[in-house]
């Protein structure tokens, strides 16, 4: 089981940085996506600001995949494939999720956000999950486990009238892009693994407007929704302290 520990601040200061850039160019890709632009045009430009940036991006290579970024559009859940074809349209709401490598340490970062004019209840759909995510972060410190931050994510989602994604979680990450531990959106608190300082989490709140249920695509990478309704997912990578946890993926 690898879990990564930040044993020196040199190690703080790479993920920091690694941070920086992840979220800088998140924040960049969600600017330039409009009506109009393909999830590959998005993701040649990510592609293109982590290689100016002097980093890698932590994607590419995993099982294969050949893009720097995972892009779902609406009923997508995750793993989406950047495509040519896949074109954003007005109401949409895109799921940019990304991971960034410098000096071999890795941050992950994803985010669901509306384009053009969305509903009154796709905004909330979006907010909530925004709010929980924050939630789940504050879970996140020293002599806690990790079932508060599962328990936490699945309350808020369901006090709230939707549900969590069961089949994916959010994880440790740092020398590698997915370690241990699993960090589940349901469970129960006061459960799990201790939480102790130095620890790097992506911390991953995946959820559906409707049922939980997902169906694997025909291009073997991309989950949807099995009903067709909304899919949002919002990640942070943190660090434990002492003094509580860090959030290295924003400013």
């Amino acid at each position: 089981m690898v879990i990564s520990r930040l044993d020196n601040s040199k190690e703080l200061l790479a993920l920091k940085e690694a941070g920086r850039v992840n979220d800088t160019i998140r924040q960049q890709a969600i600017e330039i996506t409009r009506v109009g632009v393909s999830t590959l045009e998005i993701d040649t430009f990510i592609n293109k600001q982590i290689l100016e940036s002097g980093m890698k991006a932590s994607f590419k290579g995993i099982d294969g995949y050949k893009f720097s970024s995972c892009i779902n559009i609406n009923e997508g859940v995750l793993h989406g494939i950047p495509s040519k074809n896949c074109i954003v349209e007005d109401g949409d709401i895109v799921t940019i999720d990304m991971g960034v490598n410098y000096k071999g340490l890795h941050t992950d970062t994803s985010w669901t956000f509306g384009v053009g004019k969305i509903s009154k209840s796709t905004q909330r759909f979006l907010d909530i999950g925004e709010e929980t995510l924050f939630m789940a972060i504050d879970e996140c410190n020293v002599g806690a486990r990790i079932g508060d931050i599962a328990s936490t994510i699945q309350r808020n989602i369901e006090k709230n009238g939707y549900n969590v994604i069961r089949e994916f979680v959010g994880h440790g990450v740092g020398y590698e892009l997915h370690e241990d531990p699993q960090i589940p959106c349901a469970g129960k608190a006061n459960t799990g693994l201790l939480i102790k300082n130095g620890m790097v989490l992506a911390i991953e709140v995946m959820y559906t407007q409707g049922s939980s249920q997902i169906v694997l695509t025909n291009d073997g990478w991309t989950y949807n929704t099995k009903d067709g309704k909304l899919a949002g997912m919002f990640e942070h990578t943190i660090v434990v302290t002492d003094s509580g946890p860090v959030v290295l993926t924003s400013k």
